[in-house]
């Protein structure tokens, strides 16, 4: 499983900011198609391609593709993430409390607050914390 743990380690510490980020564009893409022409964002897509509108179309689809692929990342990670919880003996739901606290909030939080908020001492948080990550690896190869 060390083989795993470098890159899902690496993936992780920069997912977060990925899905904020994300989020962020997907919320400005709604409210333009809103602005637009006051509908959601499939039927403006659907609009916008059938009779030109006169807004960056290429840059809205190359947006929105690489929104698909950011979910299809997320979707990976929470299969992972279930595979962690439900599969791993013996701390299979702590493990996923440490990796849920540490990567996937809508807000970022300090290990000490995630220790705090788990009732983990620090030397316990951060054997976890490898372990997860290292069966996260693991799973997240098999997803």
């Amino acid at each position: 499983m060390n083989l795993y743990y470098g890159k899902i380690k690496e993936l992780m510490n920069n997912y977060q900011d990925l899905i904020l980020e994300n989020q962020m564009v997907l919320d400005e893409l709604e409210q333009e198609c809103q602005e637009k022409i006051n509908e959601n964002m499939a039927y403006a897509l659907q609009y916008m391609d059938s009779y030109d509108y006169r807004m960056n179309l290429g840059k809205l689809k190359k947006e929105v593709n690489n929104i698909i692929l950011i979910y299809g990342l997320c979707d990976m990670v929470n299969r992972a993430m279930t595979l962690v919880k439900y599969f791993t003996p013996n701390f299979g739901t702590e493990y996923y409390d440490v990796l849920y606290g540490c990567f996937c909030r809508h807000r970022k939080m300090t290990d000490m607050e995630i220790m705090l908020e788990l009732g983990m001492s620090r030397a316990s948080f951060y054997r976890k914390k490898k372990a997860a990550l290292r069966h996260l690896g693991y799973y997240f190869g098999k997803s």
